[in-house]
């Protein structure tokens, strides 16, 4: 009798857990299965930040360094992005201008964000470059740092949303001094729609109206 009834207790035991690698796995799928970034022409969203409102818009695609990417206008800036099964990249031009004429030290696609998104999972990529410019060593560096912070599920936008943080740097190194520039924002975003809210130098942008296809 004993010895049935631990039987009867492993067999539950090995049920609940299949349940479980099913329930999981499954819900694994319907979130990869979700599209996170809507890159396709005439995708459009629009932001607002107190008073001031911002449109990001998806434009024709494009072809550089035989790689086809989208460039994405962010009210004016735009940002020439790309997908793939393991990465969302984004074209880095680093140029530097001397005597009115500008020359390429960094011409490259760098890592913006690595796929699928996973909680708490980190990433990192950078470009260098050098060139010789009025016999001056010229160098640029570009470094790239994200992180999934979190996902929480959301009933307004029907799934997880994920919270990715971003900074990177951008030096351009002469014999005498260094120029730098940097970033950092922190981005929201919502299965079938894209960037619902993003948090940057400027201020916190949140969606108010958007259409895709």
């Amino acid at each position: 009798m004993e010895q049935n009834w631990g039987l009867v207790m492993k067999y539950r035991f090995l049920l609940v857990l299949v349940l479980f690698l099913f329930c999981s796995n499954e819900n694994f799928v319907q979130r990869a299965s979700r599209d996170y970034f809507l890159f396709e022409e005439g995708n459009w969203w629009r932001y607002a930040s107190g008073d001031d409102t911002m449109l990001v818009e998806v434009e024709p695609a494009d072809t550089i360094l035989q790689t086809e990417c989208f460039p994405v206008s962010f009210g004016g800036y735009t940002r020439y992005l790309a997908e793939s099964h393991t990465a969302i990249i984004e074209y880095i031009n680093v140029l530097y201008n001397f005597a009115g004429d500008d020359y390429t030290i960094i011409d490259d696609f760098v890592m913006r964000i690595e796929l699928p998104l996973v909680d708490g999972n980190n990433w990192e990529d950078s470009l260098v470059g050098s060139l010789e410019v009025a016999g001056q060593l010229i160098q640029a560096k570009y470094h790239v740092r994200g992180v999934v912070t979190g996902f929480t599920h959301d009933d307004n936008f029907d799934g997880d949303v994920y919270t990715i943080e971003l900074s990177s740097v951008e030096r351009v190194i002469l014999l005498d001094t260094t120029m730098l520039d940097s970033s950092y924002v922190v981005e929201h975003y919502a299965p079938d729609i894209g960037l619902v809210l993003f948090d940057n130098e400027v201020g916190e942008y949140i969606l108010i109206d958007y259409e895709v296809q």
